[in-house]
């Protein structure tokens, strides 16, 4: 009987997964998962990502033995261990997802690539739905997505036979792999915990997460982005879950159709990542690392303790550090917060995206660290000449926690104070005066953005002023935290799936790729078409501007 070891990674499940089901239709599997020490310490892994990951990986094996299989797992670098598992198990070959969250999993798997190779194995890369290896435009991309996303979903294996002197090594705790959780709520693991959050987002909360995106008090999110984060389960899914669920008016409609945009933003993120995998590391364009960043190590502090003397921001910082953010943490509370320590403390946004993936349940490196970058206002900005800044003051608390109730959770100091003083409290004992004058420092950032992106501003060709790949892949923030970084030792290592050429694109490439960093207002003029005698619409809060 043919055997075929199936390497998961970010794609712990086996509805929608095509490398389990034709290895299935094969003969006999081997599901197996390696606990790579580069990743588990990583100087951006969070322990309690880590945690749930484990909670899944447990969960998935109790799916494979609803099928008679079972879930293999390994130690070690996968490049030595895979081709290991493929010999004593005298499997044909390897069948995986490819993957391209990290740098770090593009320099292993070419690697592994290389060590397959030269030992005459074979390895099948499939590619998960929601992106393609092609470079193309924007688009054109977001066509193919939501063609992708309408294609039937694949099956999970009737069987899953796995030979049963196949061994595995026992699934570890966090503090076994030498991690140490922190005491952060865990989302439910598996694939039926998704599909419950999801089913009761899309009955519970349709009426109001399009309006209510803005109020971190009113949890209106759907809370599946960890198991969106692992694969637990797939985009496709969701996409068609949400897509059949029968919205009844126009605001379960637009939360509808603002859902599934973010599960599309999500994957744009990744196959921004795919081609230009430095950004992991860097600016978009050159100039912004060029000129360098402020740091001030006690004002660092202060925004991750939550202690910067702005309630809000201060309710953020709190949240996240208790939490992980995954359901009480939106998007507004995550930008407003992002943009304080960029644009107010003028501090490189790669402290900040460290610090959100260090505690994050739902760290996901390209929606990181894109968002971080654009809130930095450092990306996506080639044809805008205006700055996004929250204003961190009242403003921020009438639009988004109007009650108080956010901020009254999470910063006791001030639960007394009446909403109106909460953007700006009066000194209180036990609680920081502000850190940062708003004004001055918003002045300051809106003029350095004016004269950093002139020369590159409404270009029609933005390669010249991008970012290359750098020499060196160390992770940032390793010289911060204890991390497993011999991997990254070799100047220009080679990378799986490869990243753009940018020195070799032509006129048509680059305008391709340009077309990926515009700033597009589909989402801001999107309107109902009007009849005579229009109805009028309630207004959203999350088109409120934060501008001060």
């Amino acid at each position: 009987m043919k055997r075929t070891l199936v390497w998961f990674r970010r794609d712990l499940r086996i509805h929608d997964h095509m490398p389990l089901y034709r290895a299935a239709q094969r003969g006999a599997v081997i599901p197996v998962f390696v606990l790579d020490r580069a990743l588990l310490h990583h100087p951006e892994t969070a322990p309690a990502r880590v945690q749930f990951m484990l909670e899944n990986l447990a969960a998935l094996d109790q799916d494979l033995r609803s099928r008679g299989g079972r879930l293999i797992l390994r130690y070690g670098d996968p490049v030595a261990a895979l081709p290991e598992l493929v010999r004593q198990t005298q499997a044909e070959g390897i069948y995986a997802h490819v993957d391209f969250e990290r740098i770090y999993g593009r320099v292993r798997d070419a690697k592994l690539n290389q060590a397959i190779a030269e030992e005459g194995m074979k390895i099948r890369w499939f590619e998960p739905p929601g992106t393609t290896p092609e470079l193309i435009s924007y688009p054109r991309y977001r066509s193919l997505w939501f063609k992708q996303m309408n294609d039937p979903q694949v099956p999970p294996p009737q069987r899953v036979m796995v030979p049963d002197e196949v061994t595995s090594a026992p699934l570890p705790t966090p503090s076994k792999l030498g991690l140490f959780p922190d005491g952060k709520p865990m989302p439910p693991p598996g694939i039926e915990a998704a599909r419950r959050l999801l089913a009761e987002f899309l009955e519970q909360k349709t009426e109001r997460y399009y309006w209510l995106l803005s109020y971190p008090g009113a949890e209106a999110t759907s809370g599946i982005s960890p198991h969106v984060k692992f694969g637990v389960i797939s985009i496709r899914e969701c996409y068609q879950t949400a897509r059949a669920f029968e919205a009844t008016n126009y605001r379960t409609k637009r939360s509808q159709e603002q859902f599934i945009s973010r599960l599309r933003w999500g994957s744009g993120f990744a196959q921004r990542f795919r081609y230009l995998p430095q950004l992991e590391l860097r600016s978009l364009y050159q100039v912004f690392d060029d000129d360098g960043w402020e740091f001030d190590q006690g004002l660092y502090e202060a925004w991750q303790q939550g202690q910067t003397g702005f309630p809000i921001v201060d309710a953020a910082a709190r949240c996240l550090n208790e939490t992980g953010g995954w359901m009480a943490l939106n998007f507004r509370s995550r930008a407003l917060y992002a943009s304080f320590l960029t644009n107010l403390l003028g501090m490189d946004w790669r402290f900040g995206a460290l610090h959100f993936m260090r505690h994050l349940i739902d760290g996901d490196c390209p929606i990181d660290h894109y968002q971080w970058a654009m809130q930095a206002g450092v990306t996506h900005c080639v044809n805008k000449t205006w700055t996004r800044i929250y204003n961190p003051e009242q403003c921020a608390v009438d639009r988004c926690d109007p009650e108080g109730t956010f901020i009254k959770r999470w910063v006791p100091e001030v639960a007394h104070l009446v909403p109106c003083q909460l953007g700006q409290p009066p000194r209180l004992k036990g609680y920081p005066p502000p850190i940062v004058n708003y004004r001055e420092a918003r002045q300051r950032r809106v003029a350095q953005l004016a004269r950093q992106r002139q020369p590159f501003l409404a270009k029609p060709n933005l390669v010249p002023y991008l970012a290359e790949m750098p020499r060196s892949v160390i992770p940032f923030g390793s010289d911060r935290y204890d991390s497993e970084v011999g991997w990254a030792q070799q100047d220009c290592p080679d990378l799986f799936p490869l990243a753009l050429d940018l020195k070799g694109l032509d006129e048509t490439q680059a305008k391709a790729l340009r077309s990926w960093f515009v700033a597009s207002q589909q989402g801001q003029s999107w309107r109902p078409k009007r009849k005579r005698s229009p109805r009028k619409r309630p207004e959203s809060p999350g088109q409120l501007s934060l501008l001060g």
